[in-house]
C-alpha cells in the first residue's frame, strides 16, 4: 500500500504541474495512472471474486445471485471510473449522463432479484 501511495502522490503533482502546462498530458497521464493502479489491484480483486464464488459454491439457489452482486459491482466500479475521468476532463453533463446510465443499467439487471422477492413474499402471505 506505501507503494501505492507513493505512487499516486507522485502522479498527482505530475498532474496537477501538468494541467497548467499541457492538459491534454495531464489528461493521458491521470488515465494511464488509473490503468496502473487497477493492474496493481487485479490480482488482489480476483482473489476475492474466486473467494466468494468458492464460498457460495455449495449453496445452489445463492449462486446466481452472488454472480449478480458481482456483476454489479463491477459495473459501478467502471461507471465510477468513466464519470470521475468525465468530471476530470470538464464533461460534467456527460459525467450524469454515465451515472444515470450506470443506474439503468443496474435496475435492470436487478429486476429479475426484485420479481423473486416479490413471489416470496406473496407466497409467504398466502
Amino acid at each position: 500500500m506505501i507503494k501505492l501511495a507513493g505512487f499516486i502522490i507522485i502522479s498527482l503533482l505530475l498532474i496537477i504541474f501538468l494541467k497548467e502546462a499541457k492538459r491534454e498530458f495531464a489528461m493521458v497521464l491521470t488515465l494511464g495512472c488509473a490503468i496502473v493502479l487497477f493492474a496493481a489491484v487485479a490480482d488482489d480483486f480476483i482473489n476475492i471474486l474466486h473467494n466468494v464464488y468458492n464460498l457460495s459454491s455449495g449453496l445452489k439457489n445463492i449462486n446466481a445471485y452472488i454472480s449478480l452482486m458481482i456483476k454489479i459491482l463491477g459495473i459501478s466500479l467502471v461507471a465510477q471510473f468513466v464519470v470521475d475521468l468525465c468530471r476530470d476532463a470538464g464533461e460534467n453533463a456527460l459525467a450524469s449522463q454515465t451515472e444515470i446510465a450506470s443506474k439503468i443499467i443496474i435496475l435492470i439487471m436487478t429486476m429479475p432479484l426484485f420479481e423473486t422477492v416479490l413471489n416470496i413474499v406473496t407466497g409467504l402471505l398466502k
